[in-house]
C-alpha cells in the first residue's frame, strides 16, 4: 500500500491528503512493531514540529474507522496500530508487550472452517496469544518451550 492507495482512499471519502496524514501512514508502513500513537508521534515530530499528539490520534482514528486501512490491537490499555494485511494472529509477550505477527495457513483454514460451521461472517477478528518471548524468557530464567 503506497501513497496512491492512501490518496485514493482519502478521495473516496472526500478528504484530502495532507503531509501529516502521509507521514502517519508512512510511519505505519515502515514499522512492523505495531507502534502506538505516541511512538508514531515521536517518529515524525522532528519533521512536523507543529504536529500535536491529538492530531496523530485523530488521523489514526480516521484511518481505522473511516478508511478501514488500519487496525488496532489493545495491549496493556495501549492501542497499537498496524496496516490491515493478510490473516494473522498476534503473539504477545506479557513481560515486554512485544507484539509479533504469526501467519499460518492452518489457523486461517481453522478460522474459515469455524465461521462456515457457525454460519457467521464476522466483521473483524483479532486473535491474541500471550506467551513470554525468548528474550524475556532468558531474563527470567524460564526453561519452558518457547
Amino acid at each position: 500500500m503506497e501513497k496512491d492507495f492512501l490518496k485514493s482512499k482519502l478521495h473516496e471519502r472526500n478528504k484530502r491528503i495532507t503531509p501529516q496524514r502521509e507521514a502517519v501512514y508512512n510511519a505505519l508502513i515502515n514499522n512492523i512493531n505495531h507502534p502506538s500513537a505516541e511512538e508514531i508521534y515521536k517518529e515524525i515530530i522532528n519533521k512536523y514540529p507543529n504536529l500535536s499528539l491529538a492530531t496523530v490520534y485523530q488521523i489514526l482514528n480516521m484511518f481505522e474507522n473511516e478508511l478501514g486501512i488500519v487496525k488496532s490491537i489493545i495491549v496493556e490499555n495501549i492501542k497499537h496500530y498496524e496496516i490491515n494485511s493478510q490473516f494473522h494472529i498476534h503473539l504477545i509477550c506479557p513481560e515486554c508487550n512485544q507484539i509479533k505477527d504469526i501467519y499460518s495457513d492452518k489457523i486461517k483454514s481453522f478460522w474459515e472452517n469455524l465461521t462456515d460451521e457457525l454460519q457467521i461472517k464476522p466483521k473483524d477478528q483479532t486473535i491474541k496469544i500471550y506467551q513470554i518471548c525468548a528474550v524475556c524468557s532468558k531474563k527470567l530464567n524460564i526453561i519452558d518451550r518457547i
